[in-house]
């Protein structure tokens, strides 16, 4: 996922829409006769990758993927969000894809997020959306539900392709509970904390390293907060409020709290333990007063970027946009929680689109994406972390100070939750927080979760 994608929530706005045009997507993709491989594909292609080259089949080289696609001149539609640095990023690695797979063409489509949900819809809606298309992990299980996308699992067992060479959370947000595996993991992004060192000097105080906790980030922060004239002229810390993934579940999985059921089913908000852990973002804010509040945020934008607040909880998209700030900066793990150190990861995966004509070359640029080379080529943007472990665990951790904090942070991340009815689930409930917990202290975290949990298990029970 990248840098654009999170400058708003991940509510695709024309999500409910695709309910009213299952119907038709699914009597298209029942049509097709291209959906599954063909036994005349898997019989004449070529050995395996995982038999020609086991120490890298889970992220193929360019070369080794090549054999597998033996089908005539194709040419597929790929679409992502992002911006214009990731159109030319992912187009080069359409171009080198192109170079190894001559008979294979993929033409890059890039929207802003808002933007490129819509035209999915529409896509889908007649039956022509792009062959392969980017998915964001929390939303995978209402499009799955809805038989918009291909099973992977037949072309994974033909080609023997190893899963176990991606991140292991990447893999599983797009797998279903019968087995069946709907995309592939592209990148990740996980939260750390963003330190301003030119501030932490001038204070004097020792950068922020894994020993810390919500004690010493609280003490720190109200030491690095300054007022002038009554008025706040630096913040101690930064966050945004208005998506679970960059601080506030994080805190509720730190003080031993949960969001979802394991059967995703009910909402567990409704505990001391989740509530204390919204309750200290709501502090930061209105008690301790180190961390502007929303209404000020909305009018000067990321108070970290903009040099106004000495920390910031935020997500390893943000790294290239925090470069062209022009201050240096440092990245330490998350302080620890009552219950311990825990952070999110978000997958963004590729996906395929059922009704594809060309699902064979489909499958193999999706099976590119995941390679150490492409893989390579995206972590130039400095916006996600790979998926691939070979990249992951060599180029990307040493690629710039601070990559490793994010790469060693999937030993203790948690998924972001993924379920059926995501959207509405997290409107609703985003609607609350943000009404009574952070844009103004209405409410403790309990009363507002005791008030909107019965709407939120309401909603699930209708999935």
């Amino acid at each position: 996922m990248f840098a654009s994608s999170r400058t708003a929530p991940p509510v695709p706005r024309a999500l409910a829409t695709l309910v009213a045009i299952v119907a038709l997507v699914a009597a298209a993709c029942g049509n097709a006769s291209t959906t599954n491989p063909p036994a005349s594909t898997a019989a004449t292609a070529a050995p395996t990758t995982a038999a020609s080259a086991p120490e890298s089949s889970g992220g193929e080289s360019p070369a080794s993927s090549t054999a597998a696609y033996t089908g005539p001149p194709v040419t597929i539609r790929y679409s992502i969000w992002g911006d214009p640095q990731e159109i030319t990023n992912q187009k080069a690695i359409a171009d080198a894809f192109h170079v190894a797979n001559p008979s294979i063409t993929v033409d890059v489509d890039v929207s802003d997020w808002d933007a490129y949900w819509d035209k999915l819809q529409t896509g889908l809606a007649g039956g022509a959306a792009p062959d392969v298309f980017a998915m964001d992990g929390p939303l995978f299980p209402d499009y799955q539900a809805r038989d918009v996308l291909l099973n992977l699992k037949t072309y994974i067992d033909r080609d023997g392709y190893d899963l176990t060479h991606l991140a292991d959370q990447g893999v599983k947000d797009f797998t279903t509970s019968d087995g069946g595996q709907y995309g592939l993991p592209r990148d990740l992004n996980t939260i750390a904390l963003f330190y301003n060192k030119a501030k932490f000097d001038e204070a004097g105080i020792p950068y922020p390293d894994d020993s810390w906790d919500w004690t010493k980030l609280v003490d720190t922060a109200k030491q690095l907060t300054k007022s002038d004239g009554g008025k706040t002229s630096q913040w101690g810390f930064y966050t945004e409020t208005t998506d679970m993934e960059n601080y506030w579940s994080e805190l509720v999985w730190q003080n031993g709290g949960d969001i979802m059921a394991p059967d995703n089913k009910t909402t567990v908000l409704d505990t001391d333990q989740a509530a204390g852990g919204i309750q200290f973002l709501q502090d930061l804010i209105w008690k301790d007063k180190v961390m502007p509040d929303p209404a000020v945020s909305a009018e000067t934008g990321d108070a970290f970027e903009q040099g106004q607040a000495a920390m910031a909880a935020n997500g390893s998209w943000n790294v290239a946009t925090f470069d062209a700030a022009g201050f240096d900066y440092g990245v330490a793990p998350l302080p620890s929680g009552p219950a311990g150190r825990f952070t999110s990861v978000n997958p963004t995966g590729a996906v395929v689109f059922k009704g594809s004509k060309a699902p064979d070359a489909a499958w193999e640029f999706v099976k590119y994406l995941a390679s150490p080379a492409a893989q390579q080529q995206l972590m130039t943007l400095k916006a996600s972390i790979p998926v691939n472990k070979e990249v992951l665990a060599g180029p990307f951790s040493s690629s710039w100070d601070g990559a490793k904090v994010f790469a060693d942070s999937l030993s203790y991340a948690k998924l972001k939750p993924s379920f059926k009815g995501y959207d509405e689930f997290t409107t609703t409930l985003q609607n609350e927080l943000d009404t009574n917990v952070f844009n103004a202290a209405n409410k403790t975290a309990k009363d507002a979760l005791a008030s909107v949990v019965p709407q939120l298990n309401a909603l699930l029970a209708q999935q």
